[in-house]
């Protein structure tokens, strides 16, 4: 008995996290228990990172999905169009500054006036955040999952520890501004 709760008591120690460190994944599920996509949060320097990661065959939406197509329609008709990923943001951190994202990748079918912006592989979400009083934040993922047949309503939630400095500085040199591309 001593053995597991020393076990137990290792691998709780050892998903700890301290401020800059990546939260623990968080797993955003089909109503059939799939995994579609797969976050971790961390904070480095003054910045939020979200990390996305969609299961394989399947992607998500930028944050500016709706603007983008928006304009690459141009006033036209569209057969619809995918929600945008959001990240909520509550506890001890604050976002101050506009959100960066990872270049989308387009998506669209002109022909069917379709047009959506999104990432199949691991993407990048952040934005300049400022500290409360609270020692961890909750952030939260939700967006729309989609694969060549179907598209379903995700949401990941993460803890985030703020216990301890910051990680490493962060620049978001390599991603782009959400709504301005």
């Amino acid at each position: 008995m001593r053995a597991f709760i020393g076990a137990v008591l290792a691998l709780a120690l050892s998903t700890a996290s301290s401020a800059g460190d990546w939260s623990a994944p968080a797993r955003a599920e089909a109503p059939d228990g799939r995994v579609l996509m797969t976050c971790r949060s961390r904070l480095a320097g003054d910045f939020l990172v979200v990390e996305l990661e969609p299961a394989d065959g399947w992607h998500v939406y930028a944050m500016d999905n709706e603007d983008r197509a928006k304009r690459a329609l141009a006033g036209k008709m569209s057969l619809g169009v995918e929600q945008n990923t959001e990240v909520i943001v509550t506890g001890g951190l604050q976002p101050i500054g506009e959100w960066y994202q990872s270049e989308p990748l387009d998506f669209s079918q002109p022909e069917l006036r379709w047009y959506s912006y999104g990432f199949d592989d691991k993407s990048l979400l952040a934005a300049r955040v400022r500290r409360g009083e609270e020692p961890w934040a909750e952030v939260t993922v939700r967006g729309q999952a989609c694969d060549s047949s179907s598209c379903v309503s995700v949401e990941a939630d993460m803890e985030l520890s703020l216990d301890g400095e910051a990680g490493a500085g962060f620049t978001p040199a390599g991603l782009v501004l959400v709504g301005k591309s």
